[in-house]
């Protein structure tokens, strides 16, 4: 039952009953929203809570309830006027014109076991402050921090589980029955077919790049995502949709995890290989594919920029790329396409040209609609390659198979005639699905 202020015409609540409702919303589905509630109810006021980086976690207020409007957190800290660790005891900042405060606002920062966790602000609207507002912002401040760390402890669990399932997948460890079992207790689908990632972390990169990328690719494709950490990099488990065929989904996978590259890793180095989507019985196959991927990518690029690759961007030439002496390859590339290597325009032109040759299938048709040049300049241009090389490109199986390999090694040191295209797997509505083609060992 809540008492009545005469002056105020303000209920206020028994502290008995404020904690009795206070650890009934410890236990609340929406913890930290009912705690901000309880907050508003025994106080009569506006309550927000806010993160450190100042974005409202919850936010209430009396009456009829809601969102309750807030000034920046910016703003509210900017009326502090200390500027030493905070504590968890409120503070009361003045109203000022001008500096956004219209109000008296409590500030208690959220610490729990000396760790900062955010701050829980109390707007005096719409009824001046109580002697026992303090206490109980103060309550509510500390209880909230005890629920951050609860619901940190219980997420970091559930990962860890999660990260243990993903990496007995790709061991083909342990009994399928047991991994199943496991799977259904953490909301995963232990039967979907996937596409492995294997990133080879950049110098510096923070500890939780493996969550960041789980994150960021799960919420941008819309698609489970199991991630663990091996050896000498991060491991990531996409699933694939069932009727959208393989290319599209690695071609889909690559462009999210370049785009990933650039937001989570700005200075750059980081190098991931995409394998193709497998059963849950082929994950193993499916690592050492993108394992083999990241290899070449680590061997022949200067590891300054980020490079995304997927296993048929390189072909089967990849085993020969990722397992043979660096120095005997450089000299096959020299070998092959040395009278091709210069700086001039007319030498770009031709690696230009034969590399779009082979990723057109060998169509000379295609490559001059694609270079948007006549199909007897394709043909003039290869000419001159043989001329100039000795190599029948045209005409000798041979021949083919090695200025293809050597033109990998090119697109692996990112040769300007070689710059990636925007990747065609996108298709121009994603939402129709195309053919299953996955790949199964």
């Amino acid at each position: 039952m809540s008492t009545s202020d005469e002056r105020t015409g303000r209920k206020h609540l028994p502290l008995s009953v404020f904690d009795e409702l206070l650890d009934d919303a410890a236990v609340a589905v929406d913890c930290l929203s009912a705690i901000v509630r309880v907050c508003s109810e025994a106080t009569g006021k506006a309550v927000t809570l806010f993160d450190l980086q100042g974005h409202s976690v919850a936010s209430t207020r009396p009456g009829a309830g809601g969102q309750a409007t807030f000034p920046p957190l910016r703003d509210i800290l900017r009326r502090r006027t200390t500027t030493v660790p905070p504590s968890a005891d409120p503070v009361l900042l003045a109203a000022e014109l001008g500096t956004g405060l219209s109000r008296r606002k409590l500030l208690s920062a959220v610490v729990e076991r000396g760790e900062h966790l955010g701050w829980l602000v109390v707007d005096e609207h719409p009824t001046p402050f109580h002697p026992t507002d303090e206490y109980v912002t103060l309550r509510c401040a500390r209880r909230i921090g005890a629920q951050f760390l609860a619901q940190r402890r219980i997420t970091r669990v559930a990962w860890n589980a999660r990260s243990n399932l993903a990496r007995q997948l790709v061991r083909g460890s342990g009994a399928w029955a047991d991994l199943a079992a496991g799977a259904e207790y953490l909301g995963v689908n232990v039967h979907a077919h996937r596409a492995l990632v294997y990133v080879l972390e950049p110098d510096g990169a923070h500890e939780d790049l493996d969550r960041s990328l789980a994150e960021y690719t799960e919420r941008a494709l819309g698609l489970e995502v199991l991630s663990t950490r091996g050896s000498e990099g991060i491991l990531l488990l996409i699933e694939a949709h069932p009727h959208v065929a393989s290319p599209t989904v690695v071609g889909r996978i690559t462009s999210t995890l370049e785009r990933a590259a650039t937001e989570l890793s700005p200075t750059g180095g980081l190098i991931a290989g995409v394998s193709s989507v497998y059963e849950p019985d082929s994950f193993a196959r499916a690592y050492r594919e993108a394992r083999e991927v990241v290899r070449c990518i680590d061997r022949f690029t200067d590891g300054t920029g980020h490079r995304v690759l997927a296993v048929d961007d390189l072909g089967p030439a990849r085993l020969f790329l990722a397992n043979g002496e660096v120095s005997a390859i450089r000299h096959f590339i020299d070998d092959m396409l040395g009278p091709l290597l210069g700086d001039d325009a007319a030498s770009t032109e031709l690696i230009r040209t034969l590399a779009v040759w082979f990723e057109e299938n060998r169509s000379m048709r295609r490559t001059a609609t694609r270079l948007s040049v006549h199909e007897n300049t394709v043909r003039l241009r290869l000419s001159r390659v043989h001329a100039l090389t000795g190599l029948d490109v045209t005409g000798d199986a041979t021949h083919q198979l090695s200025i293809h390999t050597a033109l990998l090694v090119l697109r692996l040191r990112d040769h300007p005639a070689l710059h990636i295209d925007s990747r065609c797997a996108e298709t121009k509505d994603d939402t129709l699905p195309l053919p299953d083609e996955r790949r199964s060992a």
